[in-house]
């Protein structure tokens, strides 16, 4: 492992981060914060990525671009708790959170997209630490280290390592769109924009329908929070505080848009809008969350929580939201039957689709799963015939049967190992489990004693911080993360 090249890439990295703070320095400027306390929230982690960084790269004569596979999961890694640790500085400063602990679990959740939060009283937070939170979040979304890659290809001309993409981007597996990856990298950034921008527009155009009226901040934030399926608000009531069926409509559309290939997307902007259908995970993702829904809204209308109507607007929001591992909340899913909270908690694990920007197992893995147990009952009752997994007219092939397998049964061993250690807290059994799979499954709010109407601002230090590590685990696919515990690899 070529550690001088990792902390080249590293370093690289931290430079063109800094320029994330000029956004929310911007904006306490605009709301007339207090320039002393600007300067301690986002001054000096400027200071402190634009040193680390030139320092990094006048001490380090390698060059990134030449990195392996290996060193490219062990930099992205490493990065990410670098730059939640740089990110948790805001709101200590700021006076949003009062340990070291919360702070890096609320940075943490911004830019793996979990969008848990430890923070309450939103409304009255500095308006430049709440777009902050959503800056943290859609950087995440997409990926700070693939943003990068498409400045630096883009403006320096660098030739980057495709590994390096492949090792940040959600689903961990990149469909070329362009015949460089960079230009790829750029074309998923461009799409990305594209739908942020259109997100703004149209919540500005219904958002004065409701109870509250729905200002550009809040407009800004909520897109920017949306399209990476992340679920910062800028309201402690999440987007119920709007009460308004239109906003809530547009924003399931693009939690959907959000939680779809980004790839498909590309198709459809190019005219293939048939694409869509053709996709076999899209289409079981589709048969998911329409069944979801049907059950949920039924679930509630049957039992009289709601009127049928309020019962579709309540549950369908409930599970868009969650398939996509959103975590925005119109109602209080902790105080459902536990048949619907069932349902929500099996969309945790499912997650969006691969290469989408949501959490979770993914459908696809899902999917293969169900295959192949559908082979092997096949192959058991007719032994001599011959029988393969397949996803279309594309047969899946075995090792890639296997990975997925091993991935899945680490998914939840890691989702086992982390309620047995938050259990220990004193949380009871839902708690435990529901908060360990939406960490891992960058989901947001979880059930019992942290649902969508509280925050985690009750856990211990040592439980957010368990929380925080499931989190970064979870958006980085395991691999990568697990690297780092493993000597052998390091050592090579």
């Amino acid at each position: 492992m070529r550690f001088q090249i990792i902390l080249d890439g590293m370093g690289l990295i931290l430079i063109l981060f800094a320029l994330s703070f000029l956004g929310p320095i911007w904006t306490g400027v605009v709301y007339h914060e207090d320039p002393y306390r600007l300067f301690l929230a986002y001054g000096i982690p400027i200071i402190l990525c634009l040193g680390t960084g030139f320092s990094i790269r006048v001490l380090m004569h390698e060059r990134f671009e030449q990195i392996r596979v290996s060193e490219a999961l062990v930099m992205v890694a490493l990065t990410w708790l670098v730059l939640a640790g740089i990110g948790a500085l805001p709101y200590i400063a700021l006076g949003a959170v009062s340990d070291a602990a919360s702070a890096y679990f609320e940075s943490m959740s911004g830019f793996t997209t979990t969008g848990a939060t430890v923070i309450s009283g939103l409304d009255d937070l500095d308006k430049s630490l709440l777009l902050w939170r959503s800056l943290t979040a859609w950087l995440g979304g997409m990926g700070v280290i693939v943003l990068s890659v498409a400045i630096l290809s883009r403006f320096f001309g660098a030739n980057i390592n495709t590994v390096i993409i492949q090792a940040e981007v959600p689903g961990g597996r990149v469909t070329r769109m362009a015949p460089r990856m960079a230009q790829t990298a750029r074309l998923l950034w461009g799409i990305y924009v594209l739908f942020t921008v259109i997100l703004i527009g149209l919540l500005m155009a219904v958002g004065n329908w409701g109870e509250h009226e729905m200002s550009l901040f809040d407009a800004v934030n909520h897109a920017m929070a949306a399209m990476p399926t992340d679920g910062f608000t800028t309201h402690d009531k999440s987007v119920g505080y709007f009460d308004n069926p239109a906003v809530e409509f547009v924003i399931t559309v693009f939690l959907i848009i959000a939680g779809t290939n980004f790839v498909l997307h590309y198709n459809a902007l190019r005219g293939r809008w048939r694409e869509y259908l053709k996709d076999p995970e899209m289409r079981f993702t589709i048969l998911m969350v329409v069944l979801a829904i049907v059950f949920v809204t039924g679930d509630l209308a049957v039992r009289g929580i709601y009127s049928v109507d309020q019962s579709f607007r309540f549950g369908s929001f409930a599970v868009v939201s969650v398939v996509t591992t959103t975590g925005f909340a119109t109602a209080d899913f902790a105080l459902w039957p536990v048949s619907s909270q069932l349902v929500l908690l099996m969309l945790m694990f499912f997650g969006g689709t691969m290469g989408s920007t949501a959490g979770g197992i993914k459908m696809v893995r899902v999917l293969i799963i169900l295959k192949s147990i559908r082979v092997l009952f096949n192959k058991v009752t007719h032994r001599r015939g011959v029988f393969h997994v397949k996803l279309g007219n594309v047969i899946i092939p075995d090792a890639q049967v296997a990975s997925t397998a091993v991935y899945v049964l680490l998914y939840m061993g890691l989702i086992g190992l982390g309620s047995l250690l938050i259990s220990l807290d004193g949380t009871d059994m839902v708690t435990s489990i529901s908060s360990t799979v939406t960490a891992i499954g960058n989901v947001g709010p979880a059930l019992g004693m942290y649902g969508p109407a509280t925050t985690f601002a009750a856990m211990s230090g040592v439980s957010k911080i368990i929380m925080a590590a499931l989190m970064w685990i979870g958006r980085l696919e395991i691999l990568g993360c697990l690297l780092l515990f493993n000597p052998k690899a390091l050592a090579e």
